[in-house]
């Protein structure tokens, strides 16, 4: 099997997630009640991932000898599980589990109740349980699952950082009961629940603030189109005023120009008519000349058709 640092941080996400299942059930079928007994807000334990993760980094090779490794991974999460609660309790001054009411435990922190279980679990997911889910991981297509891990991620840091911030603040927890599960999560959930009805609080009171600002918005927007439609009407009514103006100088101008025109054409026919009046005259003065000239010398046309005949 060929393992590398996505698909070790997949399984690590899978086991936290049914680690997490499994405490769930247990609590039911014990305590007949739901208590979340994870560390974190989100539905994992990652307890039983970095032990998936340990295991098959240790003792994959190991999965043909079943004996071998019932034994190491038993001591592998044994050791694991004591140094979580220690560091836990050191960092948080609480205990998520405490065996100290069972036999064979060791400062109440590991006992061997839960030993034998976790090697039985190891050996299960080494040889049956991580054949599976590595095939089924490489059905999916590389870029979906760096998207998925990427996703993953980002989840677990933020739910880290929000469940370290709650728990840190905790100073006044029981100090007679050993296991704090329940009151921690009791707590963690107040807490969640405070700080979603915050943030639901400042989400309505930013939406108030998104409507009145986008209310003033609107006013401001119909004043200043308002503003500008009266500016822009006013501009119009005072472009046709000017442009009526215009219109009116120069049709004034039109009508200069047609008079004058017309008074030209009036003079040229009074004067076309003064011209044919003295042509007129002049003409009736020659007929009446030649008149005279015809009656003074009746024969001059028959003499000169005399002279013409004689020549011939």
């Amino acid at each position: 099997m060929i393992y590398n640092i996505e698909i070790y941080f997949m399984l690590f996400i899978i086991y936290s997630v049914l680690g997490w299942i499994m405490e769930c059930i247990l609590n039911i079928i014990q305590k007949h009640k739901f208590v979340n007994r994870g560390f974190l807000i989100g539905p994992y334990c990652p307890i039983y991932g970095f032990g998936v993760v340990i295991v098959s980094l240790l003792l994959t090779r190991a999965s043909k000898h079943i004996i071998i490794l019932f034994l190491l991974s038993s001591v592998i999460c044994g050791t694991l599980e004591y140094l979580t609660s220690y560091f836990m309790e050191k960092i948080f001054k609480a205990r998520w589990w405490d065996y100290s009411n069972k036999k064979f435990n060791i400062n109440g922190r590991i006992c061997l109740e839960t030993l034998i279980p976790f090697g039985l679990i190891s050996v299960f997911v080494i040889c049956v349980l991580n054949p599976w889910i590595l095939d089924k991981l490489y059905i999916i297509p590389k870029n979906i699952l760096t998207y998925v891990i990427i996703g993953f991620i980002i989840i677990f840091i933020v739910d880290n950082l929000v469940s370290f911030n709650i728990i840190l603040k905790f100073k006044n927890l029981n100090k007679k009961e050993k296991d704090n599960t329940e009151e921690i999560t009791e707590k963690v959930k107040e807490t969640a629940e405070a700080a979603i009805k915050r943030l639901n609080t400042e989400r309505e009171e930013l939406i108030n603030k998104i409507k009145i600002s986008r209310l003033r918005l609107v006013k401001n927007v119909r004043y200043t189109r308002k503003k500008y439609q009266d500016k822009i009407k006013n501009q119009q009514i005072t472009l046709i005023g000017t442009f009526k103006v215009r219109i009116q100088t120069i049709d004034e101008k039109i009508r200069g120009y047609a008079k004058d025109l017309s008074d030209k054409i009036s003079s040229i026919r009074e004067n076309q008519l003064k011209l044919r009046k003295e042509i007129k005259e002049k003409f009736m003065k020659e007929s009446k000349l030649n008149k005279r000239l015809i009656s003074a010398f009746p024969n001059v046309e028959q003499r000169e058709y005399t002279r013409k005949k004689k020549s011939k």
